[in-house]
């Protein structure tokens, strides 16, 4: 009993996911009167088929009084634009209001080609003023596709939001210009910094500064022959008196005796004359 039981059981379940999973995004658009030239550009451009092979996803829709210029683009042009405006995962407007950030970064279906770049593939929601407003992810797109209800939603596989006009993502029509990268900061040399060069009056040769310039050379005294050689010793000429001065004889002599005694004689005899 339970082994037959059991193949009915996988099919039914089988059935259910393929059933919960699979819906077709033309019939669904095809109930709102107001996305009627939206729902057609999505058949054009043959994302609708893509669409539909999705089980989870969130499609932003643009009301026919907004659709502006996306009517005039060529298929090609118009599947990689109408594929920014759909997100690989479900949002409804209870799922916006019970982000942490003010600001989310979304993957839409263009990310998927392979061919986007400088972050085409990623949509940008952020809170404001009560509301919610999308755009490009794109370095400065502009970000002003405001979120005006929520068209119908399938938790959690399918939800469609109705925005107040076309996003607009850069270079989806090959006009996007790529972005140099930023040249590398110069290494600071490990060696000192060398002195400013001199400037042109300064530049000038050693021979000019010194015919510009000259120095005043001075001779050094040349040593004399006396500084060089040794001192030598006094002779006994420079020791000597000079010749008109004469020594006083010596104590012991005869001629000393008498001129004392001579002396002392004149002395007595003015003595006694005096007297």
């Amino acid at each position: 009993m339970s082994r037959s039981i059991a193949p009915i059981l996988c099919t039914f379940l089988l059935l259910a996911a393929t059933s919960a999973s699979a819906f077709n995004i033309t019939k669904i658009l095809s109930q709102y009167s107001d996305y009627s030239t939206f729902n057609e550009l999505l058949s054009k451009s043959g994302l609708a088929a893509e669409i539909n092979k999705r089980a989870t996803i969130t499609i932003l829709a643009v009301p026919n009084g907004a659709i502006g210029d996306l009517t005039s683009k060529s298929d090609d042009v118009l599947k990689r634009e109408l594929s920014t405006y759909v997100i690989l995962d479900y949002y409804d407007i209870p799922k916006l209001r019970s982000m942490k950030e003010k600001t989310a970064k979304m993957t839409n279906m263009y990310q998927q080609s392979g061919k986007a770049a400088y972050d085409q593939g990623f949509l940008n929601v952020t809170a404001k003023d009560g509301s919610f407003v999308f755009g490009s992810a794109v370095k400065g797109a502009q970000r002003d596709s405001r979120l005006e209800k929520s068209v119908m939603n399938q938790p959690y596989n399918i939800s469609i939001l109705g925005i107040s006009q076309p996003m607009v993502t850069p270079g989806l029509d090959g006009t996007l210009a790529p972005v140099s990268a930023p040249p590398p900061k110069a290494t600071a040399p490990s060696s000192p910094k060398s002195s400013p060069p001199p400037s042109d009056d300064e530049a000038e040769s050693p021979e000019e500064e010194e015919a510009e310039s000259p120095v005043e050379e001075t001779e050094a005294p040349s040593p004399s022959e006396d500084a060089d050689s040794p001192a030598s010793s006094p002779s006994p000429a420079d020791d000597s008196p000079p010749a008109d001065v004469q020594s006083p004889p010596p104590a012991g002599s005869s001629a000393g005796k008498l001129k004392v005694s001579f002396g002392l004689f004149v002395v007595l005899a003015s003595m006694v004359a005096a007297f």
